[in-house]
């Protein structure tokens, strides 16, 4: 009890210290420097291997020295933060030689857990080093969450300020209630080991296998209370605890294989969300054996994970509705429809409701007031589903079967009569696959009734009928090939089976969604509320089928809020995180909102509810990614240890009868090797599987983490560790306590630091995070970024040695230095000296012989935007600026996309045949000869002849007069353009000028696409043109002349006038 007394009094001095130094931000640097890592710190390093830390190849060899029991000196064993890192004044190289080895975020045990503190100082003979309450024995990651105190400081000072090692107590090694397994040669070697540090004495190491096992003092230190309390903590510990797998772990035992219900309920247990097979499996065993109370219940299993199943809701009802049991039928009805859009559901919830009513005995009237009630219900739920054709069908018969007589005089026939043109008239506004089916019946009936009222309604409605039709056959080309499942899949990890077809099928959703919003039915400005109730009934749809696609529940419940359908999108959002509850995009989403929508409130009550509401969807996300961590970790431990067993278990292959036995012996013992190898070999993939996905994990958790620092940011401040309003200060303190950190967070915090408060804490922050992370090249970067911002510069330069040095180190991490390189390359460009400059470009040079000597020099003098270096200008504009000649050539590829000449040079004739030439093949084949141009006639020959003429002359007085400038040399002038065919500038010569067009105007691009792409026959045969419009008008001699209405200079191909001899006669024009 001594010892937990001690214990007290140092988390006491802790506090004290912490307030006396303001958290973090105290203003003597070089005490803080001079702390060992905290209990924090320890749980980030023993993460490392997980986050971002490599453990150098000749490391970790040496680690078996500090746990041997035959060790009698340490100091060979080098720490491997050993490196000096620089305090606020100078940089001290005794402050690392009293840095402690730690491990990144290993979890914290619970309280009770922890080792006693002792206030004296250590003996000669100590204990095997801990770190967080662990022995470093092994790397194994532990992620049970922390239950330690709110208000542990950040920086946990030590008793023992003036070096060495931790002054805590040594324990035995006498075993404890649990610490009873493990011998010397199962303790497992950590990767991690130390460099440079103190000489350590010999010390007696005790056994242990299992790294939780060394949590627990010696049992002489606890009373028997505390010893079950430590028992209890442990046992729930190692659940919690997903490490690497020892040769202990134990698979789970095998079914039978008559147990089908037992196999199904471990598959269910293994994957609740992926394994849907497994789901229906199991109920339908369940009512294959006629084990209604067990479908039942797992029925509602299943709708706690899968709520918008609509296709199992059915199925559900149905199994109620087989047995007769209507009371549970309703109690589904009540549980599903109003939540789930489906037609199928509402349809039989229709069935049900014309089943409990009979119309043939309804002689008051109570049954069909009650199914048309429904049908009106059904309709304004699910009638603008584009497949409620058929019950728009049945409600129009339900009509018709009602009393009164259509064409009747009575009230109640005029009332049925307005009952069918209401619901007809509703019908064909809706893009359904029957909606030309109702307009029909909807024409007869209208015509049927009245011809003359008829086609004014018909006038009426057929507009939107019109639109609704083309409507209809637009989105059928859209989702041709869509899914419409209310069975929700695990989206497939990309580059795994069925990725493509998963994304196939968020394209088409997309597609609809968009459709919607494009408002195809004109309803935007006419009805806003039914454009809005499509495109949300468009998103239910689509999220029952992509449940556990965030995006799309992120994507409804923004244009939710953005069209002021506040209660739809909160239970968008609200949904979305139900589903997928490791979602960062919907919990910051969810956050967010909280923080946009919800009142400030002023004292601390009120910063601390505000604070408790926002940070409640992080702590949700967190907790979710947290627990995906173990999972992933408990799955590696049981695949090795089925590796294990499958190797443990493997049989010899059957050797040929006449081996001797030295030969059998020698081919035993090669499968054994064989079967070692490869049982290395798969554990090995699986650990590296789930490493890579731990660390994509760790990545997720400390991007929350950010998010949330920033948010208690801008909600309670900068705030204090352990009190009601702990800001972002508290943030990091609590991620550090449940580790899984990357080097971001401590980036994050101390960048918010310097940023908004100019607190001197954050340099103090990025002093631990470069002995947490030693070798992350991207956080060693951020510093030295940091440090040159507050002009340290002499700090800077130390990280930058300190870092680069031990990067360089080994090859597999020099690629890691060259981003520092290259920065602290560009600071000494700009504000540092030649002679460092030339020395930091010689040790490039050294370390990356492959890079360009130019571009690093050129790097010294280059902008973002511009390198001077690279600049040529231009001295001699005549012979470095002259233009290039594009020489007209035949290119067979454009004259694909050209329309054909009219005129053909030589063409084959039967009016004139040519003697045949020796080159012939053929004999006496007509031939025409080319002819030249036959000049047009009237004014519009006379215009292109002038035309050319022009051209001519211009050319010629252009040569002259360079010829008369430049003297006999040729002037530096780009050639004139190739002429134009004849066709364009006939088209030229008859165009109106373009200050006498006033109509509509056309796109110049949209008019040469489509003179480009028409295709025009090689050789047309000649038509009769048909007549222009124009009048006709009797002249004296008795005939009749035509004159167009257009001008004769817009058409001057054409005959000015054509006399016909009779009023039948059809001008006909020269082709």
């Amino acid at each position: 009890m001594a010892d937990m007394d001690a214990e007290m009094e140092f988390l006491k001095s802790m506090r004290e210290l912490n307030e006396a130094a303001g958290d973090y931000g105290a203003d003597n640097v070089e005490a803080v420097q001079k702390e060992p890592l905290s209990t924090e710190d320890n749980i980030h390093l023993q993460d490392m291997k997980d986050s971002s830390f490599t453990v150098p190849a000749d490391v970790s060899g040496n680690v078996a020295q500090v746990h041997s029991p035959s060790l009698t000196s340490s100091s060979e064993i080098v720490h491997p933060h050993s490196m000096s890192h620089p305090t606020s004044a100078t940089l001290s190289n005794t402050a690392a030689s009293r840095d402690v080895l730690t491990d990144e975020n290993k979890t914290q045990e619970p309280p009770q857990l922890l080792a006693a503190v002792s206030s004296e100082k250590p003996s000669s003979s100590t204990k095997p080093r801990v770190l967080g309450g662990f022995i470093v024995d092994d790397d194994d990651e532990d992620e049970a969450p922390v239950q330690g105190s709110a208000t542990e400081p950040l920086n946990r000072p030590s008793s023992s300020v003036g070096g060495g090692l931790s002054s805590d107590p040594q324990r035995s090694s006498s075993k404890s209630p649990v610490n009873t397994m493990a011998s010397p040669q199962d303790v497992s070697v950590s990767n991690v080991t130390l460099e440079n540090a103190p000489t350590l004495p010999q010390t007696s190491v005790p056994n242990v296998s299992n790294p939780l096992s060394s949590v627990v003092p010696d049992s002489a230190e606890l009373e028997v209370g505390e010893r079950r309390k430590s028992q209890d903590a442990l046992a729930h510990l190692s659940t919690a605890t997903a490490g690497v797998p020892s040769s202990t772990t134990s698979l789970p035992k095998a079914r039978l294989p008559h147990d089908r219900v037992g196999i199904l309920e471990d598959r269910i247990k293994e994957d609740p969300r992926g394994d849907i097979d497994a789901w229906l499996n199991l109920i339908n065993e369940h009512q294959r054996r006629n084990k209604l109370e067990d479908a039942r219940a797992a029925y509602e299993r299943f709708f706690k994970i899968f709520p918008t199943a609509a296709e199992q809701w059915v199925t559900y009802a149905n199994m109620e509705l087989a047995n007769n049991d209507f009371y549970r039928v309703e109690q589904i009805f009540t549980k599903s429809l109003r939540a789930l859009p489906n037609l199928q559901l509402w349809s039989l919830y229709l069935d049900y409701v014309r089943r409990r009513n009979n119309l043939t005995a309804d002689s008051a009237g109570t049954a069909r007031a009650i199914v048309s009630q429904a049908y009106d219900f059904v309709l304004d739920n699910v009638g603008i589903d584009k497949e409620s054709g058929k019950i728009w069908q049945d409600y129009i018969h339900f009509i018709r079967s009602g009393p009164g007589m259509i064409g009747g005089s009575s009230w109640q026939d005029q009332q049925k009569m307005d009952s069918l043109r209401k619901a007809y008239q509703r019908a064909i506004c809706i893009p359904t696959s029957a909606v030309n089916a109702l307009w029909k019946e909807y024409d007869a009936f209208e015509m049927g009734l009245n011809k003359t009222t008829g086609r004014k309604f018909l006038h009426e409605k057929s507009p939107a009928y019109m639109t609704a039709r083309s409507s209809n056959i637009g989105l059928e080309n859209i989702i041709r090939d869509l899914d419409r499942t209310t069975l929700p899949i695990m989206p497939p990890a990309l580059g795994f089976d069925g990725d493509e077809d998963y994304l196939g099928q968020v394209g088409i959703w997309s597609r609809w969604i968009q459709w919607e919003k494009d408002d195809p039915l004109v309803l935007k400005d006419e009805d806003p509320a039914a454009y809005k109730a499509r495109i949300v009934f468009t998103y239910k749809q689509a999220v029952m089928a992509l449940r556990f696609w965030p995006e799309m529940w992120f994507a409804a419940t923004e244009f939710c809020f953005e069209n002021d359908l506040e209660q739809t999108g909160a239970e968008f959002l609200t949904q979305g995180m139900a589903a997928n509850p490791e979602s960062c995009l919907l919990a910051f989403a969810q956050a967010d909102r909280l923080e946009y929508t919800l009142p400030p409130e002023e004292g601390v009550d009120g910063l601390r509810r505000r604070g408790e509401t926002i940070r409640e969807p992080y702590d949700k996300v967190l907790d979710a990614l947290y627990d995906l961590v173990a999972k992933a970790k408990a799955r590696e431990a049981q695949n090795v240890a089925r590796i294990e067993e499958t190797a443990a278990q493997g049989q010899l292959p059957v050797h040929g009868h006449g081996a001797t036995e030295e030969e059998y012996e020698d081919e035993k013992d090669n499968e054994k090797d064989a079967q070692e190898a490869a049982k290395q070999r798969q554990v090995k993939l699986v650990k590296d599987g789930s490493a890579a996905e731990v660390q994509t994990l760790s990545k997720t958790i400390s991007s929350a983490w950010i998010a949330l620092m920033r948010a208690m940011r801008r909600v309670q401040g900068k705030g204090k560790v352990g009190d009601p309003v702990g800001g972002c200060r508290q943030v990091l303190t609590d991620a550090r306590r449940r580790g899984r950190l990357t080097s971001d967070v401590y980036v994050a915090s101390a960048l918010i630091e310097y940023q908004c408060y100019k607190d001197s804490a954050a340099t103090r922050i990025f002093e631990r995070g470069i002995r947490l992370f030693p070798d992350d090249e991207g956080f060693a970067l951020e510093y030295l970024k940091h440090l040159t911002d507050i002009n340290d510069v002499t700090n800077a330069r130390a990280v930058f040695e300190t870092t680069v040095s031990k990067l360089t180190q080994k090859p597999e991490t020099v690629h890691k230095a060259k981003p520092i390189f290259r920065f602290f390359h560009q600071y000494e460009s700009r504000y540092g000296e030649l002679s460092q400059i030339r020395k930091l470009e010689k040790r490039m040079s050294d370390l990356y012989p492959d890079d360009a000597q130019l571009s690093r020099f050129a790097s010294r003098f280059a902008a973002p935007d511009f390198d001077p270096t690279a600049v040529r200008p231009i001295v001699s504009p005549s012979t470095q600026a002259r233009p290039k000649v594009t020489v007209a050539t035949d290119n067979p590829s454009l004259a694909q996309n050209t329309p054909p000449s009219r005129f053909v040079p030589t063409v084959s004739s039967p009016k004139r045949p040519l003697q045949p030439d020796e080159s012939d093949t053929e004999v006496n084949r007509p031939r025409k000869l080319a002819r030249g141009e036959s000049p047009l006639k009237g004014a519009a020959g006379r215009r292109l002849d002038q035309q050319k003429r022009n051209q001519h002359h211009g050319q010629n007085q252009g040569s002259t007069s360079a010829q008369v400038s430049h003297g006999p040399w040729p002037a530096q002038q780009p050639p004139p353009p190739p002429p134009l065919p004849r066709d364009v500038l006939f088209l030229l010569s008859i165009i109106p000028r373009a200050e006498t067009y006033n109509a509509h105007h056309f796109k110049p691009e949209g008019m040469v696409r489509l003179l480009r792409e028409t295709n025009l026959p090689k050789h047309p045969q000649p038509q009769p043109r048909p007549m222009p419009m124009g009048f006709v008008q009797s002249q004296p001699n008795g005939r009749r002349q035509l004159f167009p209405f257009s001008a004769p200079s817009l058409c001057p191909a054409l005959r000015t006038a054509e006399t016909v001899q009779s009023p039948a006669a059809v001008p006909q024009f020269p082709s």
